[in-house]
């Protein structure tokens, strides 16, 4: 779908800021289906080299600028990681420099439930994203880990409900357990988003592969190249 001719002035920019792993494919294809422009991991760039999003708002923030210089004309941020295998950086902890650059910004925090959650991130890439973490750190426990990230999501969602307690109509929660989609499109009119553009993408619990086939993603996960950037 293209962008609606009828919309006169750009919409406030809508940051996703819950973490990794809670929906964010499913709400970039809601946002995408109503015509948004929208960055997702990448700053995908016709014929020039992609780059990773959330580097790049690293190096915005030390360089002075803002948060999204050199791509502020997207309606719709999310999935805002960057990982390497000694490295890591999450934008969503920066929602107090991303409202000081843009305050008509509008935040999303998309939570679920925490265990699952963790089940998620313990299994993501199978066992690679953990693997990555743990070296990241230098922490060799699995359960430090564990216990790391339950302590940090609580902080996270008591810090972003804090900040924007004097301004709760640009703080939108959406819970993947318990809401459904209407709640979010309600709380979002003037966007127009589409209960049909809403698909359960991602989700892998439940889901049945043939043994080869398990056994040769997880190998991929574990030796494929990934950019740095």
């Amino acid at each position: 779908m293209s962008p609606d001719p009828d919309r006169s002035a750009p919409l406030p920019r809508v940051v996703q800021i819950g973490f990794h792993k809670c929906g964010t494919r499913s709400l970039e294809q809601l946002f995408r289906g109503a015509g948004h422009r929208v960055v997702k991991f990448k700053l995908r760039r016709p014929f020039r080299r992609s780059r990773n999003a959330a580097l790049l708002i690293r190096e915005n923030l030390a360089a002075g600028r803002k948060a999204f210089a050199g791509f502020e004309d997207f309606t719709f941020y999310a999935d805002l990681i960057y990982q390497s295998d000694d490295d890591a950086f999450e934008p969503i902890r920066h929602f107090r420099e991303i409202m000081r650059d843009y305050p008509d910004t509008i935040l999303l925090l998309n939570v679920r439930r925490r265990e699952d959650w963790i089940r998620s991130r313990f299994n993501h890439g199978h066992g690679e994203f953990l693997r990555r973490f743990m070296r990241q750190r230098g922490i060799d426990s699995p359960e430090e880990i564990v216990a790391g990230w339950r302590e940090e999501w609580d902080n996270h969602l008591a810090n972003v409900r804090a900040f924007m307690a004097d301004r709760p109509e640009q703080l939108v929660e959406f819970d993947l357990d318990n809401d459904s989609v209407q709640v979010l499109i309600k709380r979002l009119p003037e966007y127009r988003l589409r209960t049909e553009d809403w698909r359960d993408i991602g989700r892998t619990r439940g889901v049945r592969r043939h043994p080869l086939v398990a056994r040769l993603k997880r190998i991929w996960a574990h030796v494929r190249w990934r950019p740095s950037a």
